[in-house]
């Protein structure tokens, strides 16, 4: 049987799987005990994960006899976003799998060179901030960030007219109540992802 729904969580810079249990991790544990089924696929992964692997197996488990594009859906939180979702999507479109979904939780933006890492500290407002470009086979991102210390949610830039950009719950998607080390464990967003992928 195919598996045709990928759920995809990806952590953040600082957070290892087996270490203190962070935000991101219950809400894998919660898509794991709610969605995994015969053709649902609940994945936990680090920010700097080999995804070209991930978009193999995504890509192996398709339904092929009816040729049907595997949805996919990802969940990410700071460099999850700027490193792991954009290099999931980018392996992805090699399969030619789009409509991919992206929640992001103060999703920072991260360059590909080590010299440019301090990048990743600019706060969005600044006239040399970076910004997150989002592949064209990303569909929809929402996305929720704070502005009370660094770093912090960077703006998107989508690559295609079809990528539709929209806030959380908050306008601006912005959660004035939290740091970057604490927005992972909000409730409201967490409610607000799982009432989405219902």
């Amino acid at each position: 049987m195919a598996i045709d729904r990928h759920i995809v969580v990806i952590s953040g810079f600082r957070q290892r799987h087996g270490r203190a249990t962070t935000g991101v991790d219950e809400i894998w544990s919660q898509l794991h005990h709610e969605q995994v089924g015969p053709d649902c696929a609940v994945h936990l992964k680090c920010w700097d994960d080999d995804f070209k692997s991930l978009a193999a197996l995504i890509d192996k488990e398709r339904d092929r006899v009816n040729d049907r594009n595997p949805v996919v859906e990802i969940i990410a939180y700071s460099w999850g976003v700027g490193v792991g979702a954009i290099r999931l999507a980018r392996e992805l479109q090699q399969y030619g799998i789009d409509g991919i979904r992206l929640f992001s939780i103060d999703g920072v933006y991260s360059s590909r060179f080590w010299s440019f890492q301090w990048r990743s500290l600019l706060p969005r407002w600044t006239r040399f901030a970076p910004a997150i470009r989002v592949p064209g086979n990303i569909r929809a991102v929402m996305f929720w960030r704070q502005s009370r210390n660094v770093p912090q949610g960077h703006q998107f830039v989508a690559l295609s007219e079809k990528t539709l950009i929209v806030p959380g719950e908050q306008p601006d998607g912005l959660m004035p109540q939290h740091t970057h080390q604490t927005i992972d464990n909000s409730r409201s967003i967490r409610n607000k992802i799982l009432e989405t992928l219902q």
